[in-house]
């Protein structure tokens, strides 16, 4: 049974929890790496270094906001051109997309 069918058939709630599973178990790791670093820093180093840390966090999750929101955008396209069969045109999407988000 390939994902595609399991994604479309059966409870749609296990399905969506299935699917969304990595990325919540990815995030609560996030958020036990965050809570070391402070505890870490807090005791390690002072107070100083802890607000930097936290301010420093803030900027780190707006900026990989911004990337995974053109990375996500950037699927869409690939995708589109995919299912066209332009894989030409989805090869010059993919080195634009590339060369735009590392310069």
């Amino acid at each position: 049974m390939n994902l595609d069918t399991r994604l479309l058939q059966g409870p749609v709630t296990r399905s969506l929890i299935l699917f969304a599973l990595p990325m919540i178990l990815g995030n609560m790791l996030q958020q036990l790496y965050n809570v070391a670093d402070t505890l870490i820093v807090g005791k390690c180093i002072g107070a100083d270094a802890l607000a930097a840390v936290g301010s420093a966090f803030t900027l780190m999750t707006f900026l990989n906001s911004i990337i995974l929101g053109l990375c996500m955008g950037s699927g869409v396209l690939f995708s589109m051109l995919y299912g066209a069969k332009d894989f030409d045109r989805m090869k010059n999407a993919f080195f634009f997309r590339l060369r735009a988000l590392v310069f």
